[in-house]
């Protein structure tokens, strides 16, 4: 694959909701195992499998996105070839309705007229797997393909991608048909939204189809796309040990909380297939004399001088002496004084915990407590 040849797409629009969660930041830029947000690795993908040109398409909470991202170094290995761009569609702040992915590379042209490559990879940001792009792109150019949808094999569609579409394949490898999940317990194929269009392709798409519905993003154009016979979509099934959709704030929870598991967490974590992230040049986590920590991730700039249990805990928390946190999730910021008890809850950033404050949460259903919470 030749320098510039590809375009990664890292797009925000499919994300879900996760309620008061995502109520003022996109998920792709939400705190993930208290170090990373969630395009890191739709970016780490990019950047492993040697895209160097790359946009991320934002649908709103720019202010977040830009604030994770930096400077957007952290993802590019050679900066002579290499660039990162934000692509936000100013129209769509006035006109919600029509504020899509494709709407947004109208604006954004530049991907589809300006640029000397012949293929666009787009990828969803709340989708987590390590997906190596390289073997995908070289079987969809050997077999001069127009578009490649990505799926994968999941077990039980009543627990899995909930919100997301499955897929039906025939023996030659295309689709044949895309549907909502039905959430039937049983095996199905997932679409992990992971598109290749070549570019040429994709203009032509835009340019006749977005005009005539300008509500639809790139998945409903697809799907319409499928069903007419205009284009066939080659699908191409990933294979690899790990993927999750965070689709639901109880996903959320539980594909965090199920990395605090060694086993789980060495399918993901992968030493050879590397997670880049902003770096903050924070000091590494400080423990007190009477801290305790069992099977925990803390992040650097944490101090620790109370008791943390199978907890998640983001840059700069505190945990005072004499203070106990089991089965939490604790955003960065966030202050907890001495003797407080917190069980089974999502703590965002900027919350206090006064003294001697108890609040326990339902082990099957954590708590949340929104942002800047003074409790």
């Amino acid at each position: 694959m030749k320098k510039n040849e590809v375009i990664g797409l890292v797009d925000f629009y499919n994300a879900p909701e996760l309620g008061e969660l995502t109520e003022n930041r996109s998920l792709g830029s939400t705190s993930f195992l208290g170090r990373y947000a969630f395009c890191d690795f739709a970016l780490s993908n990019f950047t492993n499998s040697d895209i160097p040109t790359v946009g991320l398409l934002i649908k709103k909470h720019q202010r977040s996105i830009m604030k994770h991202l930096g400077s957007m170094s952290s993802w590019i290995t050679n900066t002579k070839v290499g660039s990162q761009r934000i692509l936000v569609n100013e129209n769509g702040v006035l006109n919600p309705l029509t504020n899509t992915d494709v709407a947004n590379i109208r604006e954004n042209d530049w991907v589809l007229y300006d640029s000397n490559a012949s293929y666009i990879v787009f990828q969803s940001a709340h989708i987590v797997a390590n997906v190596d792009i390289r073997p995908i792109l070289k079987e969809h150019i050997a077999r001069h393909e127009k578009i490649t949808s990505v799926y994968t094999k999941i077990k039980d569609a009543s627990q899995e991608f909930e919100r997301g579409t499955l897929v039906r394949v025939d023996g030659d490898g295309y689709i044949t048909s895309v549907k909502q999940n039905d959430h039937l317990k049983e095996e199905a194929l997932a679409s992990m939204e992971i598109w290749i269009i070549n570019r040429t392709v994709l203009a032509e798409i835009i340019q006749r189809r977005a005009v005539w519905n300008e509500r639809a993003g790139m998945q409903e154009i697809l799907k319409e796309l499928l069903y007419d016979g205009s284009y066939k979509v080659h699908g191409y099934e990933w294979k690899g040990d790990y993927v999750r959709s965070f689709d639901s704030f109880d996903h959320y929870i539980r594909y965090c909380t199920e990395l605090l598991n060694p086993e789980v967490a060495a399918k993901l974590f992968d030493p050879e297939w590397p997670h880049y992230t902003l770096t903050h040049d924070t000091p590494p986590a400080l423990y007190g004399e009477d801290a305790r920590v069992v099977n925990s991730f803390v992040a650097n700039g944490a101090v620790v001088e109370g008791t943390v249990e199978n907890s998640i805990l983001s840059r700069d928390v505190r945990i005072a002496k004499g203070a106990t946190v089991k089965n939490c999730i604790i955003f960065s910021n966030v202050k907890i004084a001495e003797g407080a008890h917190l069980e089974n809850c999502l703590i965002d950033k900027y919350s206090i915990i006064q003294k001697d404050v108890e609040f326990h949460g339902d082990p099957m259903k954590y708590a949340y407590l929104k942002q800047g919470t003074i409790l």
